[in-house]
């Protein structure tokens, strides 16, 4: 039973209601024409008034009274749209020749005012008949106005009949228009909103930072300062710019694996549909706890090392996503700080940081302050390259060290970076989940080249953003894009970050790809073998230099060509390799031992099965062996495969640096479509030919242009047209 104030809100509603509409009907200027007397206008709005009293207080159409109140205070809106028209009417503010038309616009609101609540009591079943109803009065009345030739109310009329007619098709079509809206951008709202908060939460956070801690604004900063550069270990082919690391980082993609099914592979045998970010684990440590204890494992070059820098400088600069946790940054360097952990008496996380904060970056934190940190568990702790810690015991011993921070500091978020085969044999007893990183996909690499042209560009021509800026780093990303995908062994490269810079950094200084993948190929193996380790500070356990490494490689895979494979066990890698080792290092290296090095460290072999190892690509395999073919000038296994498809690329790899002369000359003396198509790409890649056999080889392409066999003719054709293309690109 409806309450008191129930009752008296639709009473009080439905008596203004009639009262205003009875006195502006006592208004109209044709009242007397009429014959309406007053006693009759007042009989009418007492029944309205009981009849809406009733409807309001007793109507079986509303589930609740509170649905009918706001149905009234609907009405109540038309109501004062025509007061506030009356109202300027009376003030005189309304131009005369538009009087009529505002007043009578006055009128229909009020109508409508007066007579939307009850229809919106009435049960369902009767609104089509009401509407159709409501719409034969109004196109009486606009007929009527017409016949008295009063234009403007007369249209005014017709039109509210049109709408009234329809509405009962149009309001449910509406709603669920607006139904579907609202569902679509609810959640798009919600984001922007909390993004918004987040971000003024965290500027208001860093503004009050700048009054009431001083070290915590300076730790920062000199974060930000050490953080900021995009670094490469170790890359030889200088760029024309260091790159802004916020500017050209990709987010990688992790997955959750146990560590012992990780691959070690540089180069993935196959992508994943994995899609999680390190954000994704960090933005869930409070529901999640084993979250705040992290390994993260990838294969050499992956982006374990650029991954935590991104995460300091991120945090440094207050730019964490909305709903990551706020944590002040640390990273620590294992291969820095492994004599020091593993001592005698090793100091704890506290004493460490502040130690560093104090030493490396000049600054002084105040008394305690590290230790609340990490009592309190605002801190995110990264510790990176465990696998660089070249001592398998003192690895250990590492781990240890860790295991007994995050014992000591349960609080705190730890996250921990490694190879596979440091963390395999080290691993620790902490840990809450092992995160794999995933190769780069079309998309993050693509995303990568467009950043760092845009990047390059901007340093080269020192500039802003601007759109001609834009289009030349464009233009040159599409142009490595498109020279990628014709040469699918530098594609598989190109899904390792550390490779694919490396690639870019060739395209933009040394030339076009594939043509000098020579020089490539030669900077991978050089930073792979060596120069990384000693650009990370990394000491190296094998007393041998990058040349006396690669001519164990080069032996190695030369005999594995031979053998037409790219698998060997560990047995047979020593016996390959074992008379070249003694060679260049006596009896200071073991077999074994400097094939876990090159598995281990430079990741150029990889264990693709338990027991069965293999270069990391077929393409370094191919490289190694034209190199071995180049510097000890043994042509003749290469003249003798010249119709072998299985040794094409590493005869294209030997003709880049060398005269093919004598492989063109084998090509000619038995010529099929695969001796010829090597032939003609010896010609095209090749670093000398003598010119009596490039005018028989030319005589050879224009006599096959005419060849009845279809595959000679259609090779023939293709390299031609290869030649125009090559000779338009280069005169453009």
């Amino acid at each position: 039973m409806p309450n008191l104030k129930d009752r008296l809100l639709p009473l009080l509603l439905g008596t203004l209601n009639v009262v205003g509409v009875g006195w502006l009907i006592n208004q109209l200027p044709d009242k007397k024409d009429l014959e309406i007397s007053d006693t009759l206008i007042f009989c009418l709005m007492g029944v309205y008034i009981l009849a809406s009293v009733v409807w309001g207080l007793f109507g079986k159409s509303q589930s609740s009274t509170a649905v009918g109140n706001h149905n009234w205070l609907v009405g109540l809106l038309p109501l004062m749209g025509g007061g506030i028209l009356y109202s300027l009417i009376q003030f005189e503010q309304i131009p005369a020749e538009y009087s009529s038309t505002v007043f009578y616009t006055a009128l229909s609101l009020f109508v409508v005012g007066i007579v939307l609540p009850p229809v919106l009591l009435l049960p369902k079943t009767w609104y089509k008949w009401l509407f159709w109803f409501l719409s034969a009065i109004l196109l009486g009345l606009g007929i009527h106005w017409w016949l008295q030739g009063q234009e403007i109310p007369a249209i005014i009329f017709i039109v509210l009949s049109v709408v009234t007619a329809i509405s009962p098709i149009i309001v449910p079509f509406i709603n669920k228009f607006r139904q579907q809206i609202e569902a679509k951008l609810a959640p798009l709202v919600a984001q922007r909103r909390d993004s918004l908060a987040a971000s003024i939460s965290n500027k208001l956070e860093f503004w009050l930072w700048e009054f009431t801690s001083p070290f915590k604004r300076q730790y920062y900063q000199n974060l930000i300062y050490t953080y900021r550069t995009y670094r490469t270990q170790g890359l030889k082919t200088a760029g024309a710019f260091t790159p802004d690391l916020d500017k050209v980082f990709v987010p990688l993609r992790v997955a959750s694996k146990a560590p012992g099914k990780m691959s070690a592979a540089m180069i993935p045998q196959q992508l994943t549909a994995a899609n999680l970010r390190i954000w994704d684990f960090l933005s869930k440590i409070r529901q999640q706890p084993a979250y705040k204890r992290i390994v993260v494992i990838g294969s050499p070059g992956s982006g374990k090392t650029t991954l935590l820098e991104h995460l300091t400088l991120t945090y440094a600069q207050h730019r964490q996503p909305p709903q990551a946790p706020k944590l002040i940054p640390v990273l620590l360097y294992l291969r820095q700080i492994r004599d020091e952990i593993t001592g005698k008496q090793p100091p704890n996380l506290v004493e460490l940081v502040t130690k560093k904060v104090k030493d490396g970056q000049s600054l002084q934190p105040p008394p305690q302050w590290f230790a609340e940190k990490f009592q309190q568990g605002q801190c995110l702790v990264m510790l990176d390259g465990l696998d660089e810690v070249a001592e398998e015991s003192q690895r250990r011993g590492v781990s240890r060290w860790v295991d007994s921070q995050m014992q000591k500091y349960p609080e705190t978020t730890f996250i921990l970076t490694s190879r596979p085969f440091g963390y395999r044999n080290a691993q620790l007893q902490q840990v809450g989940i092992a995160l794999e990183v995933q190769p780069f996909n079309l998309k993050q690499r693509e995303q990568f080249l467009h950043s760092w042209y845009l990047q390059n560009e901007m340093i080269r021509q020192a500039r802003r953003e601007d759109p001609g800026v834009k289009r030349a780093a464009v233009t040159k990303a599409n142009d490595l894009i498109k020279r990628l995908k014709k040469f699918p062994p530098l594609v598989a490269m190109a899904c390792n970050p550390l490779l694919l810079t490396m690639i870019a950094l060739v395209h933009d200084n040394r030339g076009a790809l594939p043509g000098s993948r020579v020089e490539l190929y030669g900077e991978i193996c050089e930073v792979l073998l060596i120069r990384r380790q000693q650009a990370k500070g990394v000491p190296d356990n094998i007393p041998l230099n990058v040349g006396q490494q690669q001519s164990v490689l080069q032996v190695l895979a030369l005999n594995l060509m031979l053998q037409r494979t790219r698998e060997f066990t560990l047995a047979q890698g020593i016996q390959i390799i074992q008379r070249q080792l003694a060679a260049v290092a006596g009896n200071q290296i073991q077999p074994e031992e400097f094939l876990k090095h090159i598995e281990n460290v430079s990741g150029l072999l990889v264990e693709k099965e338990l027991g069965l190892y293999e270069f990391a690509h077929l393409s370094f395999q191919e490289y190694l062996a034209a190199a071995y073919v180049k510097e000890t000038y043994q042509e003749k296994p290469l003249i003798q495969k010249i119709n072998d498809s299985w040794w094409h690329e590493t005869i294209r790899l030997y003709a880049a640096k060398s005269d093919t002369t004598n492989l063109i000359k084998a090509a000619l003396a038995n010529p099929t479509v695969e001796s010829l198509t090597i032939a003609y790409d010896c010609l095209a890649e090749g670093n000398r030919v003598e010119p009596g056999v490039r005018q028989q080889l030319e005589a050879k392409l224009e006599s096959d242009l005419e060849s009845q066999d279809p595959e000679v003719s259609s090779l023939a054709a293709r390299v031609q047209l290869s030649r125009r293309l090559k000779n338009a690109m280069a005169s453009s």
